[in-house]
């Protein structure tokens, strides 16, 4: 298992390499000039001297080759320095350090919501296969696949206006100040991706059981007159539970990246809302660290995930 994970970490760099050189070259083809988005200002009305231009061009290290500049950026990265955001002077690595917690929390309260819910919901559709409350989750399940998360939490903002005339409290308030505002403020987000995680873990979770259910050893199981919970909880379920666990895994590293519209509609000060402002202000230092970051997090996840399938199914072993 030692040589395994050694192996896997060495694996790691070329994919980070790619992944590097992939941003770098995307965010320098992308329209548009930061020096110039600088000096115009927000409101895009201010007059540029070109002098002036050339001059931030020049102490932002805009106007060196392209290999320099790159490598400027890996060198400084393997030091530990993300460089200075272009939009706002802050390191990139205090910004990152400051904004993750956040995103953390709304994935990982997206993952146990869902799982909380999904999990039982699974095993009652497979359990009662083709009844009417394998029919109702399947249409549940399947709204949950078929609705963009983005609509499914304007829908909630709407609806709680209208109905409730209540919206979440504005301004975000940390987990450690206010645990009660923060909750209010970041379980919307978190219901709103939970749904489709839910619907795609429930609908998985039925599939697999069913398929688990229908094994020898199951039958076995049911002729030594062993009661349906302890076939399906201690015989069948942990079997069934290993491509549930790839996708929860992957789907958690997905979530750290992808609550970009979930704190938009919330108004979450997150990773998510600060790629989008530094994609928009091509503040190509923060987009660079963030995009590498969530790089890192889908590897490791990965990694998480091969590591659980030992500990689920025996027969898996890795030399």
């Amino acid at each position: 298992m030692k040589n395994y994970i050694i192996r896997r970490f060495f694996q790691f760099i070329p994919v980070l390499i790619g992944v590097s050189i992939l941003i770098f070259i995307l965010m320098r083809i992308v329209p548009g000039d930061v020096a110039l988005m600088i000096l115009i200002g927000p409101e895009g009305t201010g007059e540029v001297d070109p002098i002036q231009l050339e001059a931030l061009r020049d102490e932002l290290g805009l106007n060196r080759p392209l290999p320099v500049q790159y490598f400027t950026w890996v060198g400084g990265m393997l030091k530990g320095d993300f460089g200075h955001s272009l939009r706002t002077d802050i390191p990139v690595f205090d910004e990152i350090r400051t904004r993750f917690p956040l995103t953390f929390e709304i994935a990982t309260l997206t993952v146990l919501l869902s799982m909380s819910i999904a999990l039982p919901l699974g095993i009652i559709m497979a359990m009662r296969q083709d009844t009417w409350i394998d029919y109702t989750a399947r249409i549940v399940t399947i709204g949950g696949l078929a609705m963009p998360n983005f609509w499914v939490a304007t829908l909630m903002l709407l609806f709680m206006v209208i109905w409730f005339n209540w919206i979440p409290p504005l301004g975000y308030e940390h987990i450690w100040d206010d645990p009660w505002a923060n909750f209010q403020q970041v379980i919307w987000g978190a219901l709103g991706l939970g749904y489709l995680l839910a619907a795609v873990v429930a609908r998985m979770t039925r599939s697999t059981l069913l398929e688990v259910l229908r094994q020898d050893y199951i039958r076995t199981a049911w002729a030594k007159g062993l009661r349906e919970r302890s076939v399906v909880i201690r015989h069948a379920l942990k079997n069934a539970l290993l491509p549930v666990v790839t996708i929860v895994g992957l789907q958690y590293a997905a979530l750290i990246g992808g609550t970009v519209i979930m704190e938009q509609i919330w108004n979450l000060p997150g990773l998510g809302q600060s790629l989008i402002v530094s994609i928009n202000s091509r503040d190509f230092p923060m987009v660079q660290a963030l995009v590498m970051l969530f790089a890192i997090i889908i590897l490791f996840a990965n990694l998480v995930v091969d590591l659980l399938y030992a500990w689920l199914d025996p027969r898996v072993r890795y030399g």
